[in-house]
């Protein structure tokens, strides 16, 4: 009696099983950490101010809103491949304006102050 046999059930089973796995090992996650999608770096800061800091290696940089000190050394010494000694971070927040009776808010602004060993440079065009 083929209808009450068992052995055919566990090998659909085991079959079912088998292409599961296969799935699963196909499926590929990201990388987990990391900015691996957009650099925490967004451009150098350019002031008179920013650039007379460059006679004692500290270099001013606009970072991503969510970014720390730690991302900041890191990309900073992946990018320009110097040795980062300190990160001073620096929050500007926005300003309200008045315009025509109403009220604006400037954009909030984070900033990187990146000091480095003496001897590095970045050349900033």
């Amino acid at each position: 009696m083929a209808l009450f046999n068992k052995t055919t059930k566990k090998a659909e089973v085991a079959q079912t099983a088998e292409a599961t796995k296969e799935v699963v090992k196909k499926v590929s996650t990201a990388p987990v950490g990391g900015h691996a999608v957009r650099s925490v770096l967004v451009r150098p800061h350019a002031s008179e101010k920013a650039y007379g800091l460059h006679g004692v290696n500290t270099y001013v940089f606009y970072v991503s809103k969510d970014a720390n000190k730690t991302l900041v050394k890191e990309e900073v010494s992946r990018r320009y491949n110097v040795k980062v000694v300190k990160v001073n971070m620096i929050t500007d927040h926005g300003k309200v304006k008045h315009y025509r009776g109403r009220e604006t808010k400037a954009k909030v602004a984070k900033k990187a102050m990146v000091t480095l060993k003496k001897g590095d440079k970045i050349e900033i065009v």
